[in-house]
């Protein structure tokens, strides 16, 4: 083997083994100024929306106002940062966005955080919220959470902007000032946004630091998944399945959560998990000094539940905030569409605890909102999807950017100049 397919060779191995990301070119050729647009492991076109008009979608501003969201643009580059509480990939994305966009702002160029359903619910106790004004508490808890500058948006609660774009929750976008996707990353990795905006507006001499910015240190989040005597342990596998509150309108300071397991889907018959959530965007908690919650499912005719009621067991303390979860198992004939779910409980949040009731209608047919319990089920039932328990969320091949360089271990680069960011 001579020398030149000896370096072939090893450099398609590094890809393959590194999980390095290469600009993708879409159909019609190179955007703006010869610029490519998006992001995709071996040089795939991006799943994300990677040319044309932006959309013109709904959206809410943090304050909860109404607007489009190509109206955002007014004739500026503008960049799109998708995001959400749970999503690891933001966490660890969003430093860099707020260092780049301190570099750009004498530039003109506009930055906004889209905030999208989570990525993964659970996660730290956060459940998807039921209506749009939870959706913009969650919006003021990730601004005082992660202490950022870039200015929010909201996506509608029905998801229009992720739908329309294709998104997850670390996609990002660079817009022309005519409104045209001129860059587009299905995730954030690497230096591939600065690259964007040096080669679209022009080049920063003295990037800054996403060290310098002294944003908050996050807390390394493990995940549980365990039997006791609240909580069950939960294989990897299962799909996550709708879920419709009587009255999405209402405060449900408890949220239930849905997994069944592939087969149940499949035949009628099978395990159901059901988890019940303190949400901590309303501070809420169980008191136990009073009676345990009780769920009691309303089943078809011919359709058996074990068990179809259950009272659960009292957490440590007088009062406590973690999940109470069961199995039950479903035996019928055929596979299922809808059942009824009623949860009574005591809603306690500072300055009230009263006693409720809400209902549910839990429908056998997958969530479909781009999302994964944290670490142990591949939400959707897609094969391969899932985290091994235990893991950070950080997919095998990801790009970490380990040195100032933000080059991680790419053999490759070791003598460009340095520069990166890096939380």
């Amino acid at each position: 083997m001579n020398r030149f397919s000896l370096l072939a060779a090893s450099f398609s191995l590094f890809l393959c083994s590194s999980g390095a990301t290469l600009l993708a070119q879409p159909p019609g050729g190179q955007g703006r100024g010869g610029m490519q647009r998006g992001q995709g492991g071996g040089g795939r076109q991006p799943i994300v929306v990677s040319h044309g008009l932006l959309p013109d979608t709904d959206a809410f501003t943090a304050d909860g106002k109404p607007i489009k969201v190509r109206d955002l643009i007014q004739g500026k580059y503008t960049v799109l940062k998708t995001g959400c509480l749970t999503c690891p990939e933001f966490l660890r994305a969003y430093a860099d966005v707020e260092a780049i966009a301190k570099d750009y702002a004498d530039k003109d160029v506009q930055f906004f955080y889209v905030f999208q359903s989570l990525r993964h619910p659970e996660r730290e106790g956060y459940v998807q919220a039921q209506n749009m004004s939870e959706r913009l508490l969650q919006v003021t808890e990730a601004k005082k959470k992660l202490g950022t500058n870039v200015p929010w948006i909201a996506d509608t609660i029905d998801d229009s902007f992720r739908v329309a774009m294709k998104t997850n929750s670390n996609s990002v976008f660079v817009i022309s000032p005519d409104s045209e996707i001129v860059y587009a990353a299905d995730r954030m990795n690497g230096d591939g946004l600065q690259q964007a905006l040096s080669k679209l507006v022009g080049p920063i001499e003295n990037p800054t630091s996403a060290r310098d910015l002294q944003l908050p240190q996050l807390a390394r989040f493990r995940s549980t998944n365990v039997t006791n005597d609240i909580l069950v342990e939960r294989p990897d596998g299962l799909v996550i399945l709708k879920t419709t509150p009587e009255n999405p309108a209402d405060t449900y300071y408890v949220k239930l959560r849905a997994e069944a397991e592939p087969a149940l889907l499949e035949t009628g018959t099978g395990r159901l998990f059901l988890g019940f959530y303190p949400d901590p965007i309303h501070d809420a908690h169980w008191n136990n000094l009073t009676p345990g919650m009780k769920y009691e499912l309303q089943l078809p005719a011919g359709i058996q539940a074990d068990p179809a009621t259950a009272v659960a067991k009292k957490g440590p303390g007088d009062s406590d905030a973690q999940p109470r979860q069961f199995w039950v198992n479903i035996d019928g004939n055929t596979p299922l569409s809808d059942i009824n779910l009623s949860l009574h409980y005591f809603a306690c949040a500072p300055g009230m605890c009263e006693a409720m009731t809400h209902k549910y209608t839990i429908s056998f047919t997958p969530e479909d909102r781009n999302s994964r319990t944290y670490s142990f089920n591949r939400g959707q039932g897609a094969p391969g999807g899932g985290m091994r328990p235990g893991s950070d969320g950080e997919r095998p091949g990801m790009n970490r950017r380990r040195g100032p360089g933000g080059s991680g271990n790419n053999p490759f680069r070791k003598n460009q100049p340095q520069g990166g960011r890096r939380p």
